[in-house]
């Protein structure tokens, strides 16, 4: 444990500027910066700004692993980073990075010892790794996926593995970029508790986070880098509140842009402060309309969360807005669908679902429900073991994935499996080309995807010389250009700077109008919530729910909430009482 005062800083940066090698501009730009023991300093901006560079340069990795020209100062725990190895590095800092899979030892066969082995290679004693290991395995809530292989988990469950496992090593210093990427709703609350727990023990945690309303909620203090270069920092309520993130496109949280909304209607008092948190705004919301909002709960279950709707806040889905109508041949059929890993692991119970034309579909769950399973039947590279998967019409189990991928086009969590070619561009031709589409057509598709996911600037780049954000990108222009009926989308927004998002969200509804249909495996509520209609729940490989947002009842609402959570501007309309 570090002997500091919470004065002191154990993270300092003065004037340090990194340009990666073989880069023409640096990617950081004289930071400096004095992060103090005991606080969360939260690191925010778009993809490319230098969040991860930030991150990798505090755990010593740049410029130890990532190879490139680095001057200034930057100290950790009194260790100077670049005179010192990673290896006597890890004693003063951890790193989590933004890719669980890629932090996987290979060494160990259950999670439990992944967790531990840090902790062997430090030559902890043998009773206080046993300790540890049990403590990071509660507090991450994954005790009873002990002694499931770390290969045969969700990406969800693996994110919360990682993090186990920095934890566990109890450094003065904790280093994490994106943590939320993949973790749903509850497991986001349970993190913040636990890092919150942390800082009030003495460690010192600088955390970069696209998440904004989870910035607010957990941070100490927050950080904006634009192009390598601090532009903001300070208390999260100034930091994110100030115009500069807008002008710059980082943006501000939910709660923050509703209130501004709110604020053009007259509905949020000029000299009010724009809130950061959702308390914060419904509080704000509530002292203007506190005649309004207590309206009687229409079932009163006893035995049920108890929910009411308040009047309709800015920028609130209209909850009578016409649902999408479809036609009438599916694209995909599953009929009581049931599926078991060869580990004995049963992911799917009986789940039946139809997916038609045009239809914008949130697939949602707890990490572990069975939701990119799911997904792997939807084209043919899982088959079911009881039940059927119909695609177009034709039997999973008696067709090839080759035909299923005429009519569903999947973008996995982690795109680095499907992403192979030497450019950009020979990456989105590859599909269209792999189906056989004549010169003309595929020139048309690959030019469309291009234009429709903003990448002209990088199509003679190779896919892994960009940021992780584009790369993204990249995986999903070259499903889109295979033209399919259906686009299947695992975790889209995953590491997406808002610019990002919001391009997405427009292309999703420019398909839908096109009456091609995208189906959506994300723990982004909102997101899933103002882009699509549909909202599937599924829980511990069944199908929970089955409805439209727009159709929500109370009842199905309450079970939303109780599972996963629910969308901000939900939890504005349903208010606990």
């Amino acid at each position: 444990m570090p002997n500091f005062s919470p004065s002191d800083p154990i993270i300092m940066l003065r004037d340090a500027t990194f340009t990666y090698a073989g880069a023409s501009r640096p990617a950081l730009r004289a930071v400096t910066l004095a992060v103090p023991a005991g606080q969360i300093c939260a690191i925010i901006g778009k993809a490319g700004a230098g969040k991860s560079t930030l991150c990798a340069l505090c755990a010593g990795f740049v410029p130890h692993f990532f190879r490139g020209r680095l001057s200034g100062d930057v100290i950790v725990d009194g260790v100077s980073i670049a005179d010192h190895p990673i290896a006597e590095l890890v004693r003063h800092v951890a790193l989590v990075g933004s890719n669980a899979f890629s932090q996987i030892s290979g060494a160990r066969f259950t999670v439990y010892d992944e967790v531990g082995f840090g902790l062997e290679n430090l030559g902890v004693p043998r009773l206080e790794m046993i300790e540890r290991v049990e403590w990071a395995l509660r507090a991450l809530g994954i005790e009873q996926l002990r002694d499931r292989s770390p290969y045969a988990l969700s990406g969800g469950q693996q994110q919360r593995m990682v993090i186990a496992a920095a934890l566990a090593m109890r450094p003065p210093v904790l280093v994490l970029d994106e943590p939320t990427m993949q973790l749903d709703p509850p497991a986001m609350m349970e993190l913040s508790a636990v890092l919150r727990s942390l800082a009030q023990q003495g460690i010192t945690i600088l955390v970069a986070e696209h998440r904004l309303e989870w910035v607010a909620d957990v941070a100490d203090r927050v950080v904006a880098l634009d192009q390598g270069t601090i532009i903001a920092d300070g208390a999260p309520v100034d930091v994110l509140t100030d115009p500069r993130l807008c002008e710059v496109d980082i943006g501000w949280p939910r709660p923050t842009r509703i209130a501004a909304r709110a604020r053009t209607e007259g509905r949020w008092p000029p000299e009010r402060p724009l809130p950061i948190t959702l308390a914060d705004l419904v509080e704000g919301l509530c002292d203007n309309t506190v005649d309004e909002r207590h309206i009687a709960h229409e079932d009163g279950a006893a035995d049920s969360p108890v929910i009411r709707p308040t009047n309709n806040t800015a920028g609130v889905r209209n909850p009578t807005m016409p649902v999408r109508t479809t036609e009438a041949n599916p694209i995909v059929v599953l009929d009581k669908v049931g599926f078991t890993y060869p580990n004995g692991v049963e992911a799917l119970h009986d789940v039946s679902l139809t997916v038609r034309r045009g239809e914008r579909i949130a697939l949602v769950g707890r990490n572990g429900a069975g939701k990119s399973t799911l997904m792997r039947h939807l084209n043919g590279l899982l088959r079911p073991s009881h039940g059927r998967v119909l695609v177009g019409g034709v039997d999973t189990r008696t067709t090839t994935v080759a035909r299923c991928a005429r009519h569903v086009g999947i973008v996995f969590q982690d795109v680095r499996n499907q992403l192979f070619a030497r450019t950009v561009r020979e990456e989105i031709r590859f599909g269209p080309r792999n189906l056989g589409f004549a010169p003309d057509r595929i020139d048309a598709l690959t030019e469309a995807a291009i234009d429709a996911l903003e990448l002209w600037d990088v199509i003679d780049e190779h896919p892994y010389d960009l940021p992780p954000a584009r790369r993204r990108l990249v995986a999903i222009a070259a499903v889109l250009a295979m033209d399919t009926p259906l686009l299947a989308l695992d975790e889209p927004t995953a590491g997406l700077d808002n610019a990002a998002i919001a391009l997405l969200a427009r292309l999703i509804a420019d398909l839908a109008q096109r009456q091609r249909s995208v189906l959506i495996v994300s723990h982004d509520l909102d997101f899933c919530y103002e882009t699509l209609d549909r909202v599937i729940l599924l829980r511990d490989g069944r199908v929970a729910l089955d409805t439209h947002f727009a159709r929500l009842d109370y009842t199905e609402a309450a079970a939303l909430r109780a599972d996963v959570g629910l969308p901000i501007e939900l939890r504005l309309r349903y208010v606990n009482v």
